[in-house]
């Protein structure tokens, strides 16, 4: 696959015409590298049904039979040179049957073709030298750099489209368009901004509802603000309930997650919509008392201090300046203020029943 502006004369584009054969060496380091990359960088999408792209309807072909492995390959073929654009680089389209969970499945990769070279030991005259050998077809190597993945399955096959995974290595926290929509003609399953608000919405409600301890309850919460505000552009559920969350409450935890469609696998996060809400942490009492206060301040034990009495109650003691106090209203409310009953002139009596006086000039 050339790199190529679309002003560039089409250049013929060298394609197979067989399968190629695999020994066991080799499908096992591809496994192996591909595996990674899905698991690490992997991202669940759907068919867009507005989009224009032919490959959901060559993936659908292979899937059920209707293509072999060779014809759509080529297809897929033509179909990224015409999407990509002219800053993509060059670099090779593997196309491979593979199984998934036991179903068919059809993989994509984009990668970049390396050269290298190759020292063989011989002698001459029984005397030790090396044989330099130069490879300029070199793929997968230690440091290849596998750009772009998808992967489809037959029981991803839909009545409303297609579903798969993709991965994109080149970009960070998200997708290049092209790949995504105009050669895929899928979008991502999981809208960032939306799943990140249902991870959320759903731990916050699990950790109100199942964690009885308040301090522990504290402690879940502050690690999910702390989480969410945290700079990494992906959110890891499974590793948040190993690191934050005691072993008792994990399974129940990744349950009540998928419960409330969170997926637990690695999702990419925007916090665009929650940025008022993780500022500031919101502790409730049963008789009424509540605090707010900053995130890092209830961190902070020299500020906001909670102490479990050990008959279900907690003790709170804030250590601090006093600068001001006044009456409060919750967010949202407006007091009602009583106004005027107006009335018109035809309307009004005077003290004696009749009409009110009038001032003449």
């Amino acid at each position: 696959m050339p790199q190529r502006k679309r002003t560039d004369p089409a250049e013929e584009i060298p394609l197979s015409e067989a399968v190629c054969k695999l020994n066991d060496a080799v499908r096992t380091a591809l496994q192996a590298k591909l595996r990674g990359v899905l698991a690490s960088t992997g991202r669940e999408i759907v068919e867009d049904q507005n989009s224009k792209s032919s490959l959901p309807n060559y993936v659908y072909s292979f899937l059920t039979g209707e293509s072999d492995l060779v014809g759509v390959s080529t297809d897929m073929v033509h179909l990224l040179r015409n999407s990509q654009t002219g800053v993509s680089p060059a670099g090779l389209l593997l196309v491979a049957e593979a199984r998934l969970a036991g179903n068919r499945a059809l993989l994509l990769v984009k990668l970049e073709q390396e050269t290298g070279m190759q020292a063989k030991e011989s002698f001459i005259n029984g005397l030790r030298t090396f044989d330099m050998q130069y490879f300029a077809d070199l793929l997968f190597t230690e440091k290849s750099k596998v750009y772009k993945v998808a992967l489809f399955s037959e029981d991803g096959i839909f009545d409303d489209g297609i579903e798969g995974w993709a991965a994109d290595r080149q970009m960070t926290g998200k997708m290049a368009r092209f790949f995504l929509e105009k050669f895929l003609g899928c979008r991502q399953k999981n809208e960032p901004r939306e799943i990140t608000r249902r991870f959320h919405d759903a731990t916050s409600e699990w950790i109100n509802k199942y964690v009885t301890d308040p301090d522990v309850r504290i402690n879940y919460i502050m690690a999910t603000l702390s989480e969410l505000q945290s700079p990494s552009l992906v959110l890891d559920p499974t590793a948040f309930a190993q690191q934050h969350l005691d072993l008792s409450h994990r399974d129940d935890f990744t349950e009540f997650l998928k419960s409330a469609d969170v997926p637990a696998r690695v999702f990419d996060k925007d916090t665009e919509d929650l940025e008022n809400r993780l500022k500031n942490m919101r502790v409730a009492f049963a008789n009424g008392v509540f605090i707010v206060a900053p995130v890092d301040a209830m961190h902070d034990e020299d500020t906001v201090h909670l102490e479990d009495q050990g008959d279900g109650r907690t003790s709170v003691v804030i250590t601090g300046t006093v600068t001001t106090a006044t009456a409060y209203a919750p967010p949202g409310r407006r007091r009602s203020v009583d106004k005027p009953t107006v009335e018109s002139p035809s309307s009004r009596k005077g003290n004696d029943g009749g009409s009110p006086n009038q001032r003449h000039s």
